[in-house]
């Protein structure tokens, strides 16, 4: 097991029931796995868990903050009301997965692949998604505050009332993609132009 993993398995067996399955919960830390799993509430703050394998597994409320999850595959997971500032999401295959609600704050999500993916109401701000692929995902009242899309792949999204001020979509694909009542203020288009028409 690694360093980092044991140091957070310890501090969830100090901490009170928070709805986690404890067994769920080590064996995700020792083997990196945890397919349909429920990990609801767990505390996996700063958790390394690169590579995991996490198809259908239950995060819903937990605290994810700092977490390491570059290049896992996670689809189909669920990460409701999740908090995960400045994660690392890097490369992650999640399509499919809800993040409805989570904070993903500072996250750093290049390359990651979102495909019908649900981020309604997530608070992405100053998330970097540059060259994410997030066709058909739902981002319906999403916060995207100074978020970074770099040549993402939004095909098809929808991002009804996002809030996409300051956001970079510099080279995006957006074509088929949903922009109705999104605030648009001091963003960079997919051209370059600069878009201000909702500043207050």
């Amino acid at each position: 097991m690694k360093a980092t993993a044991l140091g957070v398995a310890l501090a969830c067996l100090a901490l009170p029931a928070t709805g986690a399955d404890r067994d769920s919960v080590n064996a995700l830390l020792a083997d990196n796995q945890c397919r349909d799993c429920d990990l609801a509430g767990a505390e996996l703050a700063g958790a390394d868990l690169r590579d995991a394998y996490l198809t259908y597994a239950v995060f819903d409320g937990a605290n994810l903050e700092g977490a390491d999850l570059r290049d896992a595959f996670m689809p189909f997971a669920q990460f409701s009301g999740a908090r995960m500032r400045g994660i690392l999401f890097d490369r992650t295959n999640a399509r499919d997965t809800v993040f409805a609600g989570a904070d993903l704050r500072a996250a750093s999500m290049v390359g990651v692949a979102l495909p019908r993916a649900t981020l309604t109401e997530a608070d992405l701000g100053g998330a970097d998604l540059s060259g994410a692929f997030l066709e058909g995902a739902n981002f319906g009242n999403a916060r995207l505050v100074g978020a970074v899309l770099r040549e993402a792949d939004l095909t098809g999204a929808r991002l009804t009332g996002a809030d996409l001020s300051e956001a970079d979509l510099t080279g995006a694909v957006t074509q088929a993609a949903g922009f109705s009542g999104a605030v648009f203020c001091r963003t960079v288009m997919p051209d370059g132009t600069l878009r201000s028409d909702g500043c207050p």
